[in-house]
């Protein structure tokens, strides 16, 4: 057990800078609804593939979309280190502003083991939803003359902490599940500000932690030496978030707490999601496409079931190869949300082009630069949102935990 320690404790480390690194308190003003907008899984091979996952078998790179396809990872494989950062430009238009905002995520990792020739076990934290927030406006109290600044703010991630166990029934069947356990904290200021800046500032503050559980499979359609065509589908269930909530009300200047509420229980109920998709592979190119369904969320009255349409090609001309380029990848994808809010009538739609350049570091070891573009809603509902992200996806893999012999 004490080879596993330093892994184990980078694992809790990433945990707890995951959830840190969400307090911003800028970000979309979309996500104020509900628990925030929610992520679809969409990290590292699967986001340069446009979101692309449910038939993906890469057997370099883990696919976080399918709990199936962790099997498909070749048995040159023992160890696999999957980390995910990102550096965001935001613009967002409203009628009357333009904002910019600069940040930075840690978005995701995961570390996965090879058990046996038949069996892998992963383990990871990413987010479910993101909340993060920011906007003004003028207020008057009733029966009072004064005008107030009145400056909303939020932020939180709903997170998951998952075990990823997949197998292989077959040379062309793998099955895999993913019990997941949800945690996240909320956190939503109001200030209101007179003409003097003085005023008091209305904090709320709002927990949740429960239990989900995904479940996938894929199926090689057609298999050779050459090429395969594989068929994938994946579920995600969420049970009732539960979680208890505090709020307090104290002076802006002097902090002093004017009102103080008692503690309340709260519960929340997560929409679930099905995936089906199709993808081609041979030596140099991986191509797939995928439909997403997502229902709606109980417990909130905007939301409405969405559909996401993804397409995306990689291609690497020769993996193994001992040539730097050719071992090289180049991946594009592109994507279309058909919106899972509705405002006024209105549904919040999303368009999303990606692509990546894959540069090796060692025999098994690769960094990945990408460059996404993401537009999002429209003026006349809230505001017209747009997202530049540079991401940087390490994959370290190795046999470090297998005992050498020397004879």
């Amino acid at each position: 057990m004490i080879k596993y320690l330093p892994g184990l404790v980078f694992c809790f480390w990433l945990m707890s800078s995951i959830s840190g690194m969400a307090q911003r308190g800028h970000g979309s003003l979309y996500s104020t609804i509900g628990l925030g907008l929610p992520t679809y899984d969409s990290y590292s091979l699967a986001k340069r593939l446009g979101g692309v996952g449910a038939g993906v078998r890469s057997p370099y790179f883990l696919n976080t979309i399918n709990p199936a396809s962790q099997t498909s990872i070749g048995l040159s494989h023992t160890f696999i280190l999957d980390v995910d950062v990102s550096y965001n430009q935001q613009r967002i238009t409203t009628g009357n502003e333009t904002i910019t905002n600069n940040f930075s995520n840690l978005n995701y990792f995961s570390m996965w083991f090879r058990f046996s020739p038949k069996i892998t076990v992963s383990l990871g934290l990413s987010p479910v939803t993101i909340q993060d927030y920011s906007y003004s406006d003028t207020y008057y109290f009733e029966g009072m003359a004064d005008r107030y600044i009145r400056i909303f703010k939020g932020w939180g991630n709903i997170n998951k902490a998952y075990l990823n166990f997949a197998t292989s029934l077959s040379s062309r069947i793998s099955v895999g599940i993913r019990p997941s356990f949800l945690f996240g904290n909320f956190q939503k200021e109001t200030t209101y500000l007179d003409q003097y800046e003085a005023g008091f500032l209305y904090a709320r503050n709002k927990s949740y932690t429960g239990l989900g559980t995904e479940a996938g499979i894929q199926i090689n359609l057609l298999q050779n030496e050459k090429h395969m065509l594989t068929f994938g589908t994946s579920g995600q269930w969420y049970y009732k978030l539960k979680g208890s909530g505090t709020s307090r009300v104290e002076s802006y200047l002097g902090q002093e707490v004017l009102y103080d509420a008692e503690e309340v229980e709260l519960d929340y109920q997560l929409g679930s999601t099905v995936r089906a998709g199709l993808s081609f592979q041979n030596k140099s190119w991986t191509i797939g496409a995928d439909v997403l369904y997502g229902f709606p969320t109980a417990d909130q009255a905007y939301s409405i079931t969405n559909q996401i349409y993804s397409v995306g090609a990689e291609f690497i001309p020769n993996y193994f190869g001992s040539e730097f380029i050719k071992r090289m990848s180049l991946s594009l994808g592109a994507n279309y949300d058909t919106g899972s809010i509705r405002i006024e009538g209105a549904k919040v739609s999303a368009y999303e082009v990606s692509s990546a350049v894959g540069i090796p570091l060692n025999g098994s070891s690769r960094l990945a630069i990408g460059y996404k573009y993401r537009t999002m809603g429209d003026i006349n509902i809230i505001s017209k949102e747009s997202l530049n992200t540079i991401t940087l996806n390490f994959s370290l893999g190795d046999t470090w935990f297998f005992r050498r012999k020397f004879e």
